[in-house]
């Protein structure tokens, strides 16, 4: 079984979390002679030879990046293979609940083109504090830790998909 971990990532939290997902599908597949790929999104050529995509996008604005959406719409719809889709977001884990609502809507979009069994959102890491007004405007509270990701939660997700390999 060959795997595609695919991703998108501005500031490398993306990349992180696919690489640590990497690492966990490579261990667990072993016993099924599986081969992990993990790579930019960018670098992905034709999907011909891949079994399973797992693919992932930072939410920027409250929706996926553009380039994942187009990839998905142009190399993945109507693939057929199992795919899982994979989201960071620092507003999503504390923010208020209008933009975890818009989040939330734009993947239900995305999870359709691409025909995904399942979408993950996971918390995501800041390169600064925000300033005030963006804490009140996204409602996120003082003191947040930078880096709100669960690895726990993220290592969990790929052994679920590494025992649905």
């Amino acid at each position: 079984m060959k795997v595609l971990v695919a991703y998108i990532s501005k500031t490398g939290t993306t990349e992180e979390i696919a690489k640590r997902a990497g690492e966990i599908l490579s261990a667990r597949g072993v016993e099924k002679n599986a081969d992990i790929e993990v790579t930019p999104l960018d670098t992905v050529g034709s999907l011909q030879g891949y079994d399973r995509l797992i693919l992932g996008s930072p939410i920027n604005g409250m929706k996926v990046l553009p380039q994942f959406k187009e990839f998905i719409g142009a190399h993945v719809a109507g693939s057929g293979k199992p795919i899982d889709l994979f989201v960071v977001s620092y507003l999503f884990e504390r923010g208020r609940k209008v933009w975890k609502n818009a989040i939330r809507k734009d993947l239900e979009k995305i999870r359709t083109l691409a025909g995904a069994s399942s979408v993950e959102i996971f918390g995501g890491r800041l390169p600064g504090p925000l300033p005030t007004f963006a804490r009140f405007i996204f409602g996120t509270p003082k003191g947040l830790p930078l880096d709100i990701r669960d690895w726990g939660k993220i290592e969990a997700w790929a052994e679920g998909i590494a025992d649905k390999m």
